[in-house]
C-alpha cells in the first residue's frame, strides 16, 4: 500500500457544476461554516477576521461533539447542608460542543445560582421574567454554560477623514456559569403504597424519577448549551438531596455500546448502577441492619448492585429484598470475581420490582456472597456435604388454584402437603453461612440470563496450582526444622487423598512457613495447631480438612498470634517447642487469634501473662487452657 501525500487543498468545482448539482440535491451547503478568501490586494476588514475566527471555533465545536459531550474529569456536586452546595473542579463538554471549566472548587449558595430563564433575561436573550431563587420548591438540575464577553477596552483609530477615535472593549473572554434547570416531573399517581413517612417518601419520589429516567428512558430536553452535572431537590430554597447519577453522563459514555442491540444504552445503564449504589448507601446508613424490601424504596433496580445482608435469612433460606414470585438463588463466589460479573451485568435490561406476578416471575436474580479466594476453596467443600433434601418451615402462600382444579387438571399427580421432618435442619448449623452473612454488611445481586444449561457442558472443576513443587519443599524442609515431618507424614497416611490435597493447599500458605526468622525465633504456633486440628478426628477425610482449613486459611488469621507469640513462647529452645505444643494442644488457636488481634497493646500484655504463666505451669491441662481462652472470647464479645 502506498501512501500519498496529503493535499491541504480542497477539491474545488466551478460555480455552474455547483448549482446543477445543488439544484439536484446531490451537493449540501453548510451555510455555518463560511470563512472570506483572502488573496493579494484584498482589503483587511475586523469583521473578515471575526468570521474567520467563528469558523475555526465552529469546526472545533462540530469535532468536539463528535467525539462525545459530558463530564471529563471532576464536577461532583455535595451537598453542604441548608442552601450550600460545593462543585468540584473539573472540566466537560456541553451538547453543543463549548468546553466548560472549573479551575477550583466552588462553593456557593443556591439562592445565588440564576435560573435559565433569569440567566437569559439578564443576558439580552429572553424577556421572561423568572421567579427568584429564594423560595424554589420542586426538582432542579445544576448545569454549567459557557459564556463569552468582551473587556480590556481599547483605543479605536478613525478609519475615514472624518472618523474620531475611541475606546472598544479589545478581548473575547470565556467564562463558565452555574444555572439552575427546572425538571419537568410527571407527579401523577405514586406507585407506592400510603402511609409511609416523610423520610421514605422522598426516597419514593427519587426512585420514581430514576424509574422514568433510566427504564421508561423519558427524554426530558435540556438546553443544547448546558453541561447538566446533578439533581436537587430544593425545599423552600433548601437543599433536601443531590444526586450525581440522574443526568451526569461522562464523555464518550454515549457511543460505548456493543453492537446496538442494548435494550437500554450502555451509559443510561452504567449511570443507573451508579445512582442506586448511591441511593442505597444513604439507606443503608440510615437504617443499619434493618430488615427491608425493596419495593419500599424503588420501582426498578439495575441489573446488579448492593443489598443489605438483613434482607437474607440463612436460618430459614429466605430472601425479603425481591418478590416472592421472582425466581431468587444464592451462592459464594471469590470476591476477586466480582467486579467481571457486574460488568456483564451491564449488557441485561434493568429489573423490575413493582408489578403482576406473571411479569415478576419472569425475572431470575443471582445473589452473590463474595469471600476472600483464600477460603472460597474450603467453603465450597463444606457446602458439597450438606444433604440434598433438607426440611424447613413450610412458608404459607396463596394458592391460586382450587382444590377441584387440582384434582381436574392433575388428577394422580397431586402436590405433596405433608410437612417434612425438621431433623435435617441440622445441616444447615454445620455450614458457616450465619457467620459469613453476620461478618458481610451488604450482599450483592446480578441479573440472570435466561438460558438453558444442560449437567454435560457446563464442566468440571479443574483445580490449578502454582509453583506447587516449590512450596511443598518449603512446607517439608520448615517442618524438619521443627521436627514436625513425622506428624505430617502420618497424617498423609491416615487420611485420604483429598483430604492430602486439602492439608497441603493449607499448609503451603506463606503464613504457615514464615521464612523472615529461622532456627529458635521462627514461628510455630500455627503449624503446630493445624496439625493438632487435623489429627484430631477418628477418620481424616475431606470434610474434616476443610473444615480445618476454613479455621485457618483467612485472610486476617495469624495477624494475632504474630502479635502474641513472642509474648508468650519465651525461654531456650526445649522450651518454647513445649509451650507451643501445649497451645496447640488446646485446640483454640483461631480463637486466640481473634482476641489478640482485637486488644490494644495494654489489654495484651496483661493477657499474655495470664496466659504464659498457664503455659509455663506442669499442672495445667490444655483443656483448661482452651476454657480461659474461650471465655475471654465470650467476655469479649459481650
Amino acid at each position: 500500500m502506498t501512501l500519498r501525500p496529503y493535499n491541504k487543498e480542497r477539491t474545488k468545482v466551478h460555480v455552474s457544476a455547483l448549482d446543477r448539482f445543488t439544484n439536484g440535491g446531490s451537493i449540501l451547503i453548510d451555510y455555518r461554516r463560511t470563512r472570506p478568501r483572502w488573496f493579494d490586494g484584498r482589503f483587511l476588514k475586523a469583521d473578515d477576521l471575526n468570521r474567520e475566527s467563528e469558523y475555526f471555533l465552529t469546526r472545533q465545536a462540530d469535532l468536539a461533539v463528535s467525539s462525545g459531550t459530558g463530564v471529563g474529569e471532576g464536577l461532583n456536586v455535595s451537598d453542604c447542608g441548608g442552601t450550600r452546595i460545593r462543585i468540584s473542579k473539573g472540566y466537560g463538554m456541553t451538547f453543543d460542543g463549548e468546553r466548560v471549566f472549573l479551575p477550583n472548587d466552588v462553593d456557593i449558595d443556591i439562592r445565588n445560582i440564576p435560573l435559565a430563564e433569569q440567566l437569559n433575561a439578564e443576558l439580552g436573550l429572553s424577556r421572561k421574567p423568572a421567579p427568584s431563587t429564594r423560595s424554589l420548591s420542586g426538582i432542579y438540575i445544576v448545569a454549567l454554560r459557557s459564556l463569552s464577553f468582551t473587556a480590556n477596552p481599547t483605543a479605536s483609530y478613525p478609519v475615514d477623514i472624518e472618523g474620531k477615535r475611541s475606546l472598544k472593549d479589545g478581548d473575547i473572554i470565556e467564562a463558565t456559569a452555574i444555572t439552575l434547570v427546572p425538571y419537568d416531573y410527571p407527579m401523577g399517581v405514586s406507585l407506592f403504597a400510603k402511609g409511609t413517612n416523610q423520610s421514605i417518601l422522598s426516597y419514593q419520589r427519587r426512585a420514581q424519577i430514576a424509574h422514568s429516567i433510566f427504564t421508561e428512558l423519558s427524554e426530558n430536553t435540556l438546553p443544547s448549551s448546558t453541561l447538566p452535572l446533578a439533581m436537587l431537590d430544593l425545599r423552600r430554597g433548601s437543599v433536601h438531596w443531590v444526586d450525581n447519577n440522574m443526568v451526569r453522563r461522562d464523555m464518550g459514555s454515549v457511543y460505548s455500546d456493543v453492537l446496538g442491540f442494548s435494550f437500554v444504552p450502555r451509559h443510561l445503564r452504567r449511570a443507573h448502577f451508579n445512582q442506586y449504589d448511591e441511593m442505597i448507601g444513604e439507606i443503608l446508613n440510615e437504617r443499619p441492619g434493618v430488615r427491608f424490601a425493596a419495593s419500599e424504596y424503588f420501582i426498578s433496580l439495575p441489573s446488579a448492585g448492593r443489598m443489605p445482608s438483613a434482607s437474607v435469612d440463612i436460618s430459614t433460606l429466605t430472601q425479603y429484598y425481591f418478590p416472592e414470585s421472582m425466581d431468587v438463588e444464592i451462592s459464594v463466589i471469590p470476591e476477586d470475581e466480582l467486579a467481571t460479573l457486574v460488568e456483564e451485568s451491564l449488557l441485561l435490561p434493568p429489573i423490575p420490582i413493582i408489578g403482576s406476578e406473571d411479569e415478576l416471575a419472569a425475572h431470575s436474580v443471582m445473589i452473590f456472597l463474595p469471600v476472600p479466594r483464600q477460603i472460597f476453596y474450603g467453603m465450597t467443600k463444606t457446602l458439597k456435604k450438606v444433604p440434598e433434601s433438607v426440611g424447613l418451615r413450610i412458608k404459607p402462600i396463596r394458592s391460586m388454584f382450587k382444590p377441584r382444579d387440582y384434582i381436574e387438571m392433575y388428577r394422580s399427580k397431586l402436590p405433596d402437603f405433608t410437612i417434612p421432618d425438621r431433623s435435617n435442619e441440622k445441616a444447615l448449623s454445620e455450614v458457616s453461612w450465619n457467620s459469613l452473612i453476620s461478618a458481610q454488611t451488604q450482599l450483592w445481586f446480578v441479573r440472570r440470563r435466561n438460558l438453558n444449561y444442560k449437567d454435560e457442558v457446563t464442566g468440571t472443576a479443574v483445580n490449578v496450582m502454582t509453583n506447587e513443587f516449590e512450596d511443598e519443599t518449603d512446607m517439608r524442609r520448615f517442618q524438619r526444622r521443627l521436627n514436625l515431618y513425622d506428624d505430617f507424614t502420618h497424617l498423609k497416611v491416615r487420611g485420604s487423598a483429598a483430604a492430602d490435597l486439602e492439608m497441603v493447599r493449607l499448609l503451603t500458605i506463606p503464613k504457615f512457613t514464615n521464612k523472615r526468622t529461622a532456627g529458635d525465633n521462627a514461628p510455630q504456633v500455627l503449624m503446630r495447631a493445624v496439625l493438632k486440628e487435623l489429627g484430631n478426628t477418628k477418620k481424616l477425610d475431606e470434610k474434616h480438612a476443610a473444615g480445618v482449613s476454613l479455621r485457618f486459611a483467612g485472610r486476617e488469621m495469624g495477624k494475632g498470634i504474630e502479635k502474641i507469640e513472642g509474648l508468650i513462647i519465651t525461654g531456650n529452645a526445649n522450651q518454647k517447642t513445649e509451650k507451643a505444643t501445649k497451645l496447640a494442644e488446646a485446640l483454640c488457636v483461631p480463637e486466640l487469634d481473634k482476641i489478640s488481634y482485637s486488644l490494644n497493646d495494654t489489654e495484651l500484655e496483661t493477657f499474655a501473662s495470664d496466659l504464659g504463666g498457664m503455659l509455663a505451669s506442669t499442672t495445667i491441662s490444655p483443656k483448661e487452657i482452651a476454657s480461659f481462652v474461650l471465655s475471654k472470647k465470650e467476655e469479649l464479645e459481650s
